[in-house]
């Protein structure tokens, strides 16, 4: 169904009929055939309103956006009488309201397709990134009409490149995992200044999964954790103030334990069924969700430096790999990171008489 779908849009893109913005129609056909149905959908409710989609096996919506423009037709309309009436039939200032009425929907509007935009793009880039390989299976549900509902309000008001940018990230990523985002962190985003945003994105360099190793985010002398306490309070981060967490690493019978961010895993060889404790800070759920949006940051230079952090004589070794198929649990390992050293034999001097 899915493959079929994505080659009726593949050949709908090819005809010179269709009206969608270049620059979204130029990154479709990159874009995973998997993925393909989320993406309509998001369009659908992004752009669909103000473009004539060319989609023969999509007509049940195509129905359902021109009915929608023909009640934004008889709102309009509606709107325009009252006004007229409101104002005392004063033509002047019922065009007035109604220019700013529509200028009001144009830029939002033009938010929602930036908006829309950089989902694609942020699809296409992905899609080719090494930790970001499809793990063998398709997104097993849609995007959620409810936290669309919610997502284009805010998308509509995203006036600065910045702020696309970002809602565009957030909506790759519920096209790719549906629920992977919580209306909770949509509302947490809305308010997300970019100053919080840097500050953030410090802590975030030195984090990989659920967690960050205080050593490496905590100030030396420990005396200036103003930033960190703000974080905690933001909801960000748990474990900054007071006697701080402690991180747990289970071994299981094969001697292995492993730390998982996206499809990037880092391996860990320990004593098998043992267990190995660092100090941490964790993050929360919003703040595990909001890390992956960090755009300057690189998931595997975390991982690398995260895995240096806890070194420690109990563990044997550290390897990152990419998790390629989820039913399998199959892992392809990249990188060695490191390895523990293995004393030397002490030299007896002396005869062996």
């Amino acid at each position: 169904m899915c493959a079929d779908a994505a080659a009726l849009l593949e050949n709908a893109l090819d005809q010179e009929s269709t009206n969608l913005p270049a620059q979204i129609a130029d990154a479709l056909v990159s874009i995973p055939k998997g993925l393909t149905p989320g993406v309509v959908k998001a369009l659908d409710r992004l752009v669909g309103a103000s473009v004539d989609i060319p989609i023969a096996w999509l007509q049940q919506k195509k129905a359902k956006i021109d009915a929608q423009t023909e009640s934004y037709k008889l709102v309009e309309a509606s709107i325009a009488e009252t006004v007229a009436s409101g104002a005392g039939a004063d033509p002047d200032i019922a065009q007035r309201a109604m220019n700013k009425l529509v200028r009001k929907e144009y830029r939002k509007q033009v938010n929602r397709e930036a908006v829309a935009s950089a989902m694609v793009e942020d699809l296409r880039d992905q899609s080719s990134s090494e930790e970001n390989l499809a793990t063998g299976s398709e997104p097993t549900s849609e995007v959620d009409d409810d936290w669309l509902n919610v997502f284009e309000r805010y998308a509509e008001d995203a006036s600065s490149e910045r702020l696309q940018g970002l809602w565009g990230k957030v909506l790759a990523g519920e096209v790719r995992q549906p629920g992977r985002f919580s209306t909770r962190t949509l509302r947490f985003l809305s308010e997300f200044s970019q100053a919080d945003a840097l500050l953030f994105e410090t802590f975030a360099k030195s984090a990989f999964g659920d967690s960050a190793p205080k050593n490496l985010v905590a100030p030396k002398d420990q005396e200036n954790i103003g930033n960190l306490i703000y974080l905690e309070a933001s909801g960000l981060i748990q474990g900054a103030s007071g006697l701080g967490l402690q991180k747990t690493l289970t071994f299981n019978k094969d001697g292995r334990s492993f730390a998982r961010e996206g499809n990037l895993i880092v391996v860990l060889t320990g004593e098998p069924e043992k267990k190995v404790k660092y100090s941490a800070i964790v993050l929360t759920q919003l703040g595990q969700e909001v890390l992956c949006l960090v755009g300057s940051r690189n998931a595997r230079e975390s991982a690398q430096a995260v895995a240096h952090a806890i070194r420690n004589p109990n563990i044997h070794e550290a390897h990152l790999g990419v998790l390629t198929d989820e039913k399998t649990g199959k892992i392809n390992l990249m990188e060695v990171l490191w390895v523990k050293e293995t004393p030397e034999a002490p030299i007896v001097e002396g005869s062996q008489d």
